[in-house]
């Protein structure tokens, strides 16, 4: 117990106050270090502070009441990795956070206070004696007549015995009886005043029966008067183990340990020399090691140790090298060398292991590497924490991006650098997040890429990386640029449009729009237009330029024939890439400033182009989607004309059918009518005259009549079919045959299977009307006339067994007025093809197989 007073500063736990009071301390509080000098006296034996170390508080301590312990609280538990933390006087405790802990700082605060008053009494030397002894790491005791006289703290704990144990318990029991023998024999022999050792090994058994190794170290000494023994006992049971441990490490290691001394031989090797180089142990020592490395690494060698030599180095970085093993061949060492010349052992501890097998994976690592930055695509792996552990030169061959800027951070890294944007990083975090989830074997997705260099789309492939025990590790990613790629699905996407949009197109002038916006959003390129050929002019006319290359050419003017690059073009009927344009003696307008034309064909019709104020622009995959689009616009140019052309026959048309209709009016009105006042003449004259001139006049009256019907029929059956319907040929045919053959009723009609027909049904009827008709007249009243489909194309045929018509006659058959009969109008075959024509049908005439004529009516129609 101490009446001494302990300053407490900074509000101290309530359960350090209680215990350090328990110990017959008087506490006073201070609200801060400043505060504490105010109540500093001789009176205070020791000041405890919550917060960290400040020595300087301590020696203005000192400086006003001398040597005064001054303990700081520190958190953490800091000051519990050993003894008090002593720091320029201060004592660093940990702060108690339970009861407990409280009573132990309280316990070490009154015992560090009664040293400090022991050290400042020169009277109290024993004490201070006893105090340093009992603050030693040693267990020190001492002995007389084998009897513990004295003992410090250490030796409690290393024995397992209480003060009292000990005091009653004779020095050799507590030495294991292997060793008591010796032990007794050493002391007796110093005893004696013979020559014993004052250091050796002992056994000492603790109290569980534990053996400890134990190095011990004696001094005879007076004691009270008498004969004694100090005896410093040190516990080094661990210290023995870890050397056995090393020993172990090097005699069972799989690495081969070597000691080499300073003259190059070899004068130990450890047992694993056989199971690496195949010799017995101790068989190389005497060796010189320059005797057993290939004569090309022995330079290596030797100079890596050389210069360890020169500079003392402790060690030296690994070396590689072949080294001779015992079947005389060479095998792959790694190589680490300790420098231990200036010990006890005198030269090289070196460690070396087998690599000949690394070195093998190694240089297939090589080879796997090469071939990884040879592939021209990015790869990348990941671990399992989505941290970056490899990127290969491709991926990042376009960016000026240094591999240390993602190597080691996870890929979030992309994102936070700005190159991903927020949607585009979930995209690829989705992916690997289910490759490394084990969920996917393989994710494939696009990214947009944002580099200061330029935009990029990248395709990315991710698989995972398995482990040895099936799990996944990590993922392993390829990439590929297909920006290129994109735009051209871009262009061709815009292609497929400008087609649509040009079958949409009914003149030169809208196609020539449509090429001309086409050509800018297909090929990218500004400067681009068309010329179609004017036959007027024969001449390439400028039908549509963007404003940019109004801008680049001005006013062209029609390029005639034979002139300029364009022409060329148009001519040959084949692009042409023309480079330095601005320099080409047959360029069409001069001093443009352009450097690149592409000029493309538009067979028949005329050219576009695409041009460049700069170099190396057009040579790339567009010029294949310029030749399609040149094909797609032929096409419809081609349309467009033939649109023009039956629009042009159209009208054609329209003005005939307004002139048949004109003449059918004339026919039925000023000739029929006249016609009829002649025969109601004739009829008159017969009455009073009777003779072979009235019948001749009365034939005459019935041919004109019939040529009148023809014509009027000629002339409404050549009008246009305005509405057609779905007819069978056979029930029109059988009617048609009934008018037709009436007064032959001989003749035969044989259908050889029905057809559809879009027709009009009375235009029908009656073009088989004149076709049978033709028939009877020229084949007689027993003539077989056959209808039936055509066999290879929409249609009908209608044939007959007469006699046929001459070859030279042929070509006339179809003429208003052509007949080979006096009692013909020559206008039936002529109504036949004004009802071919009205339907937009096809008429052949062609042999028939019994020698006759055949009509083949093909009805594949516009209408």
């Amino acid at each position: 117990m101490s009446d001494s007073r302990v300053v407490l500063v900074d509000e101290c736990p309530d359960d350090l106050v209680e215990a350090v009071e328990r110990r017959g301390f008087t506490t006073e509080s201070c609200a801060g270090p400043d505060a504490v000098f105010d109540v500093l006296d001789g009176g205070v034996g020791g000041v405890v502070l919550c917060g960290d170390v400040d020595t300087g508080f301590v020696s203005r301590v000192r400086g006003r009441v001398g040597v005064v312990p001054v303990f700081f609280l520190v958190g953490d538990g800091t000051a519990s990795a050993g003894e008090s933390a002593h720091c320029g006087g201060a004592i660093a405790l940990d702060e108690p956070e339970v009861p407990a802990a409280a009573d132990s700082v309280a316990a070490r605060v009154e015992r560090v206070i009664e040293f400090s008053r022991w050290a400042s009494n020169d009277r109290n030397s024993e004490s201070l004696y006893r105090t340093v002894v009992e603050q030693s790491h040693d267990a020190i005791f001492v002995t007389q007549g084998g009897e513990f006289r004295f003992w410090n703290r250490r030796l409690t704990e290393l024995t397992g015995l209480s003060d009292g144990e000990l005091a009653e318990t004779p020095v050799l029991s507590v030495v294991h009886s292997d060793d008591r023998e010796r032990a007794a024999d050493i002391a007796a022999t110093r005893r004696r005043g013979g020559d014993a050792p004052a250091s050796y090994e002992i056994r000492i058994v603790d109290a569980d029966g534990d053996i400890r190794e134990c190095s011990a170290n004696v001094k005879e000494i007076e004691y009270h008067g008498s004969y004694g023994v100090l005896v410093s006992v040190r516990d080094v049971t661990e210290q023995r183990a870890t050397e056995a441990r090393f020993r172990g490490l090097v005699e069972l290691a799989r690495d081969l340990v070597t000691l080499v001394g300073t003259d190059g031989r070899i004068r130990y090797q450890s047992p694993s020399v056989t199971e690496v180089l195949g010799f017995e142990p101790g068989e190389l020592v005497g060796r010189s090691v320059s005797d057993l490395i290939h004569p090309d690494d022995w330079e290596d060698v030797e100079e890596v140790f050389e210069r360890a030599l020169q500079t003392g180095a402790d060690g030296t970085d690994p070396v590689r090298y072949r080294h001779r093993n015992a079947e005389g061949s060479w095998t792959w060492l790694e190589s680490v060398g300790s420098n231990q010349t200036g010990t006890s052992v005198d030269g090289f501890v070196v460690t070396s292991r087998n690599v000949t097998e690394q070195r093998s994976y190694e240089q297939r690592l090589k080879r796997y590497e090469t071939i990884v930055e040879s592939i021209g695509q990015g790869a990348y792996v990941v671990d399992e924490a989505g941290v970056v552990q490899f990127i290969n030169e491709a991926a990042l061959s376009r960016t000026n991006i240094p591999m240390s800027a993602f190597v080691g951070r996870h890929v979030s890294a992309l994102r936070d650098a700005g190159y991903l944007a927020a949607d585009q990083y979930e995209r690829a975090e989705a992916a690997l997040d289910a490759v490394l989830g084990g969920e996917s074997e393989r994710e494939r997705f696009e990214i947009e890429l944002s580099l200061p260099e330029a935009e990029y789309v990248v395709e990315f492939t991710v698989s995972p990386i398995v482990g040895d025990d099936g799990g996944v590790v990590g993922a392993v990613g390829i990439s590929t640029d297909v920006t290129e790629r994109k735009r051209y699905e871009q262009r061709l996407n815009a292609l497929h449009a400008s087609t649509r949009r040009l079958t949409g197109a009914t003149s030169r002038e809208e196609v020539a729009d449509i090429v001309r916006e086409a050509a800018t959003e297909i090929l990218d390129y500004a400067i681009s237009g068309v010329l179609l050929y004017d036959e007027s002019l024969d001449a390439l006319v400028p039908a549509a330029f963007t404003d940019e290359a109004w801008a680049v050419f001005g006013d062209v003017p029609p390029i005639p024939r034979g002139t300029g690059l364009t022409w060329e073009v148009f001519e040959r009927g084949e692009h042409n890439l023309y480079r330095d344009v601005d320099s080409n003696p047959r360029r069409a307008v001069r001093d443009a400033g352009v450097r690149e034309e592409l000029i493309v064909p538009i067979p028949d019709h005329g050219v576009f182009f695409v041009a460049s104020l700069d170099e190396g622009e057009l040579a790339d995959q567009r010029i294949a989607l310029a030749k399609v689009l040149a094909a797609n616009t032929r096409a419809v140019l081609d349309r467009v004309e033939r649109e023009r052309l039956l629009r042009k026959r159209e009208r054609e048309l329209a003005s005939q059918n307004e002139q048949l209709e004109s003449f059918a009016s004339v026919v039925s009105h000023d000739l029929k009518n006249p016609l009829n006042a002649a025969m109601g003449y004739l009829e008159l004259a017969r009455e009073r005259y009777d003779g072979d001139e009235l019948d001749r006049v009365a034939d005459a009256h019935e041919r004109m009549a019939a040529i009148v019907e023809d014509v009027l029929a000629l002339a409404r059956n050549g009008q246009m079919v305005e509405a057609a319907e779905r007819l069978s040929l056979r029930p029109v045919a059988e009617a048609a045959w009934t008018t037709a053959a009436g007064g032959a009723p001989e003749a035969t009609l044989a259908v050889d299977g029905d057809v559809a027909v879009d027709a009009h049904r009375g235009r029908l009827r009656q073009l088989l009307e004149n076709l049978f008709s033709n028939a009877v007249r020229h084949g007689g009243d027993d003539v077989t006339v056959r209808v039936g489909p055509l066999g290879d194309r929409d249609g009908f045929y209608v044939a007959d067994d007469g006699p046929g018509i001459p070859p030279d006659e042929r070509p006339r058959i179809f003429e208003a007025g052509y007949t080979t009969s006096s009692e013909g109008t020559g206008f039936g075959l002529s109504v036949v093809m004004s009802v071919v024509n009205a339907h937009g049908w096809s008429v052949w005439f062609v042999e028939s197989d019994d020698g006759g004529a055949r009509f083949e009516i093909t009805t594949e129609s516009d209408c």
